[in-house]
């Protein structure tokens, strides 16, 4: 068995991993107090955490989802978690329990996971978007993937800041952070957990100010997604991540106003649109592969 790690801008998980099945997982949102410390606390975390595990199941290996680019194990730059930049979870962990670790971005991990098990089994070529505090993503042919930045793409010029120090990205329109933070402006909801969140929407999903978040929110996620379509000519595009829970919410104004507007080149050649099959934990089971 092998132990999947995903740390994401909001919360991490881990879980006990065999094949694609999860024998156990553990989660736990950042409060405050963490987040303040959250390099150190989260080596801790981890460190006792994998302690337990250990314990209980015999484990091959250790592989984690990070949000980020990362080379040779480290984390060079994360946009969502700037605090953790420069650090080797692979050298700390392995040090401290001397089982093999291996770090990649939590898109790649969670496109593998897709592609192995779950959404993207049949498909041979497309993209894959994880939607979260921030939009992660790969394109993949055959069994190649090739990780993007289409989260830091800009699709409205000098538009919102972006952590990466642009203006106008993609995610800060299309996350679900963005749509989780225009609920909180707009209608004066503190509570910013996704359950919250998505049962409000669901709960005045006829509220006309409910609408209007919902299409903003759609105008602008199709403003990216276009020109991804335009880039890549997927046969598929897959979602994942908090996204995935969105579903009946976004999905099918994304179809309609896809197909009703001429946003992308090709009207005729629409890509299929699938939810992934493994939703948040698609990266902890990706990890492990």
């Amino acid at each position: 068995m092998r132990i999947g790690i995903d740390i994401g801008g909001s919360h991490i998980a881990i879980a006990v991993v065999d094949g694609e099945t999860i024998i156990e997982k553990i989660e736990y949102v950042y409060d405050v107090e963490f987040k303040n410390q959250i390099r150190k606390n989260l080596v801790q975390y981890l460190k006792n955490t994998i302690s337990i595990m250990t314990k209980k199941y015999s484990i091959e290996m250790i592989g984690i989802s990070l949000a980020g680019q990362i080379k040779k194990n480290t984390l060079i730059i994360s946009p969502n978690l700037p605090e953790l930049n420069g650090i080797n979870f692979a050298d700390i962990l392995y040090s401290e329990f001397s089982i093999p670790v291996s770090v990649n971005t939590d898109s790649l991990c969670a496109t593998k996971a897709e592609k192995e098990y779950g959404c993207l089994k049949s498909f041979s070529n497309g993209v894959f978007l994880v939607i979260g505090t921030g939009i992660g993503a790969v394109n993949f042919h055959d069994n190649n993937f090739f990780i993007n930045e289409y989260g830091h793409m800009v699709v409205h010029r000098n538009g919102n800041l972006c952590r990466c120090g642009k203006k106008g990205c993609f995610e800060t329109y299309g996350s679900m952070k963005a749509l989780k933070k225009s609920v909180q402006d707009i209608l004066g909801i503190s509570n910013n957990s996704g359950k919250v969140i998505r049962a409000y929407l669901r709960e005045n999903i006829e509220s006309p100010k409910v609408q209007q978040i919902i299409d903003k929110y759609v105008d602008d996620f199709c403003m990216g997604l276009s020109n991804i379509i335009d880039i890549t000519l997927p046969e598929v595009i897959g979602f994942g991540g908090s996204f995935s829970y969105y579903e009946d919410i976004l999905l099918d104004k994304i179809k309609q106003k896809l197909e009703n507007e001429t946003l992308f080149i090709d009207k005729n050649d629409m890509p299929v649109f699938v939810m992934g099959k493994f939703k948040n934990d698609a990266g902890m089971i990706g990890a492990t592969l």
